[in-house]
């Protein structure tokens, strides 16, 4: 029997609080790789989850905004995703949760590929309402909506135990206005919150927009952080019942789980708050990969959202290129093998509303500001915090290397990356 595949995709959530949800951590992350060099496609919710579906980097979908649902449609592009193709694979699919900012404009549509739709109508904070397989239903609460999907993804994965079957489970926690259940309200209550690169005091080494920026209020940002780690723990709740459904009806030897979140999040480092930026806490995610074969292991291999799709193909034994060359590459093979020498060694991250791009090589970072044609360069080994960039170097191979990667894709851009 073919195995199964879910993805968890968390919504505003920084690499560094993935250790907080205590289920995740010892019953996903220790049972399979994490990695410790997760990037997000672009880190913006819309783009990022547009590159998700499709694995196309963002130069070659062309989302750039966070209102995303309708030029994605416009352009076809829910036409060939992950899920069309696995449902031609055989698959049943399922999508529970957040899917893309703009849906709620187009309230009763189902994407293509997909058995089970369960997604929230975004932009009702005050009245949530719920697509359900095209019928519009409401909500308590966006929170409540969580549990709603995890629900539904409950019964689904009941439902199909004779599989295979495809499923998503994305939430909208971590993400603001922070309100975790009454259970967790008081988990982290007074939290210390005091990175390195909070208010970072010398910015003559940050592009000029960022050079004048005032700081961030210390204590806000540590009640925005204390929130994150409580609805993380309403997360880690429902990830476990998830868990202890698949482990009653004898589906968990047979699925394989991906961990990730659409992007990181800024509270105060650089004197930054939310995310679209190049820095560490911004475009780094958590990701973690449980499955049949995988022995546990933390690896530094530089992953991108843009292989989840080609690896969910590959283990549902279709190619991912057949039809359309995909941006990202299959992950079964070393995951199966722990062998991740022939892995990639460059990575790509761009922001193409911002028109910024990154270079993720070996233990350095590259940043190209194209708009005001300022760059940034940081060696991470020594400098973790991106502190202090090496204006003495010279780019000049970075930068082509960093073009070369934005003008294309497919193979193509899987050959630069070697």
């Amino acid at each position: 029997m073919a195995d199964n595949v879910l993805w968890i995709v968390t919504d505003d959530q920084m690499r560094s609080t993935l250790r907080s949800m205590d289920r995740t951590w010892r019953r996903l992350v220790r049972k399979g790789v994490h990695f410790r060099q997760g990037y997000s496609a672009m880190p913006l919710c819309g783009p990022a989850r547009a590159s998700i579906l499709t694995s196309r980097y963002p130069h070659n979908h062309g989302c750039d905004t966070n209102m995303t649902h309708q030029p994605f449609v416009a352009r076809g592009l829910d036409q060939d995703t992950a899920a069309t193709r696995m449902k031609v694979a055989g698959y049943d699919t399922g999508y529970f949760g957040k899917y893309m900012n703009g849906v709620a404009q187009d309230p009763t549509y189902v994407a293509p590929g997909w058995d089970r739709w369960v997604t929230l109508l975004d932009g009702m904070i005050d009245d949530p309402r719920v697509n359900v397989d095209g019928t519009v239903r409401k909500v308590d609460s966006q929170r409540a909506f969580d549990r709603f999907a995890a629900r539904r993804l409950r019964r689904f994965i009941r439902r199909h135990q004779d599989g295979p079957w495809f499923a998503v489970y994305s939430p909208t926690a971590p993400h603001g206005p922070y309100t975790p259940s009454p259970e967790h309200a008081d988990d982290f209550d007074g939290v210390a919150w005091d990175p390195p690169a909070l208010n970072e005091a010398d910015m003559g080494d940050k592009p000029t927009w960022l050079r004048d920026l005032p700081r961030q209020d210390r204590d806000r940002m540590r009640k925005l952080y204390e929130g994150k780690l409580e609805e993380l723990q309403d997360v880690d709740d429902q990830i476990g019942k998830v868990l202890d459904v698949l482990r009653r009806t004898g589906q968990l030897a047979r699925t394989w789980i991906f961990f990730v979140s659409d992007n990181g999040y800024l509270l105060g480092e650089h004197r930054l708050l939310s995310k679209s930026q190049p820095y560490e806490e911004a475009s780094g995610i958590p990701f973690a990969v449980r499955g049949p074969g995988v022995e546990p292991r933390g690896v530094d291999a530089l992953v991108s959202q843009v292989d989840l799709m080609p690896t969910a193909l590959d283990i549902a034994g279709v190619d991912p290129d057949t039809g359309r060359e995909l941006d990202g590459r299959s992950m079964l093979g070393p995951l199966r093998s722990g062998d991740w020498s022939s892995w990639r060694r460059r990575l790509l991250v761009e922001n193409t509303n911002l028109d910024w791009a990154l270079l993720r090589e070996g233990t350095f970072a590259y940043v190209e500001h194209r708009g005001t044609a300022e760059w940034e360069l940081y060696d991470l080994e020594r400098d973790p915090h991106q502190l202090t960039s090496l204006r003495d170097a010279d780019v000049s191979a970075w930068s082509r290397r960093t073009g070369e990667l934005s003008g294309t894709e497919g193979v193509a851009l899987r050959r630069l990356e070697q």
